[in-house]
């Protein structure tokens, strides 16, 4: 499969999952709130929904509007690509996802280490794009703190030999 149609097809999972939009949408008002309890995102006016998700989820690293914007930001790229035995449509493809999350959402209710949470649940070990599972390969913090911004990057390897 193409690295294309792969990142395609991670788009669609996490475009389609609510659980995610809710957290990456509703801000909590204390500890206690559970914004998963909110109304669900995607069922919101097409052209609401759609600013949303323009503004929440990117596939190029772009943080430079951040600062004005106090949100919650799920970027997603391709990492190393290896082929399996020379064949580009038959190889193993990293996957990035860059996790941004404001202070006034994380101090609340840890919300970095929910939305990780659940990329995880939607991503490892499951058949997202190519033909076997993503694999959790690692995990790292990072910090935009002049922005306000705490982070982490999930990396998933996708392809050929992930538990067929």
């Amino acid at each position: 499969m193409g690295m294309h149609q792969e990142l395609m097809d991670v788009r669609k999972v996490i475009r389609n999952d609510s659980d995610l939009w809710k957290l990456l949408y509703y801000q909590a008002e204390n500890s206690i709130h559970d914004v998963l309890e909110e109304p669900d995102v995607l069922n919101f006016d097409r052209a609401i929904l759609n600013e949303i998700i323009k503004k929440r989820l990117k596939f190029t690293p772009v943080t430079d509007d951040l600062v004005e914007d106090k949100i919650c930001r799920i970027i997603f790229y391709a990492g190393t690509r290896t082929t399996q035995g020379g064949n580009y449509a038959i190889a193993d493809q990293l996957l990035n996802i860059d996790i941004f999350v404001h202070r006034d959402f994380n101090d609340v209710d840890m919300r970095l280490a929910k939305i990780c949470d659940r990329v995880d649940f939607l991503f490892n070990k499951k058949r997202v794009a190519g033909f076997g599972k993503a694999q959790f390969v690692n995990g790292k913090p990072f910090n935009l703190s002049d922005e306000g911004y705490t982070g982490y990057t999930l990396v998933y390897k996708l392809g050929s030999n992930n538990g067929m």
